[in-house]
């Protein structure tokens, strides 16, 4: 698969000379991860005998790896910058890039703790001379990471994402029986990716379900003022928080059932 892998570039038509691909893994192959994996095993193995990052009791829990994607956890600036070194050391030995203009850095306070200290404000990273931004929110495997620790972005990302499904659903299945398109809604703009991880209590999760209710109207030729309740009878549906509360309740369960122990 890789030791004769070659490919070419195709532009306006032109496709260039066949040449060999010396690195990397295929994007979107079975394998890749796995392989991406083992390649980075010893790095993983660095950052686990640094015993510098954050703890869960007794157990490291200062990198997490998916793919390509590497997050590196710690307590203090400190500890950060010496994870840091270690993947510096570990890209100059073994030939690997880490991308500094994409990497970002959030830092997450203790909601006891004072916030006037302008921790966020001095602290400074760098990764193979790159300096890492501060920002107060990023998006890790789909779902926002909020400094504040706050679900209302990622919420409102999905609220907005549903939004756009249900219009693209409506617009292209306009002549489609109701039925056939609350079925279309169902299966295609429910994924909530994420969600077993809200804050139940939070209020942006309203919005969320306004935003599904708004959505499944116009499908039955239902007024605004339409009760939900009406609504959910014809659809077939339970209401989008219970929806959400099953959600989060498969995925306890689920973790209280898993054998690995760090979960």
């Amino acid at each position: 698969m890789y030791t004769d892998h070659v490919t070419r570039i195709v532009w306006n038509g032109i496709q260039s000379r066949w040449f060999g691909v010396l690195n990397g893994v295929k994007q979107g192959g079975v394998m890749s991860p796995i392989l991406f994996c083992v390649y980075f095993d010893d790095l993983l193995n660095a950052l686990v005998e640094a015993k510098v990052g954050c703890f869960i009791g007794n157990m490291f829990v200062g990198v997490l790896a998916y793919a390509d994607d590497v997050v590196i956890l710690a307590p203090t600036a400190s500890a950060m910058r010496r994870l840091l070194k270690l993947c510096e050391e570990y890209a100059q030995t073994y030939s690997v890039l880490f991308n500094g203009a994409k990497s970002k850095c959030v830092v997450c306070e203790s909601r006891s703790k004072v916030k006037a200290l302008g921790f966020n404000r001095d602290v400074r990273f760098t990764v193979n001379d790159f300096v890492i931004d501060i920002v107060g929110s990023w998006a890790h495997l789909g779902h926002i990471i909020s400094a504040d620790k706050d679900d209302g972005l990622d919420i409102m990302q999905h609220s907005g994402k549903l939004i756009g499904q249900i219009n693209s659903v409506i617009c292209t299945f306009a002549n489609l029986d109701p039925i056939v398109k609350t079925k279309l809604l169902k299966s295609y703009c429910l994924s909530l990716y994420g969600s077993e991880l809200w804050d139940l209590r939070h209020t942006s999760i309203d919005k969320l379900c306004k935003s599904w209710h708004l959505g499944l109207r116009p499908v039955w030729g239902l007024p605004y003022g339409c009760h939900t309740a009406i609504l959910q009878l014809l659809a077939d549906t339970i209401p989008m928080y219970d929806i959400i509360c099953q959600r989060s309740i498969m995925f306890i369960r689920r973790c209280l059932h898993c054998r690995v122990t760090l979960i």
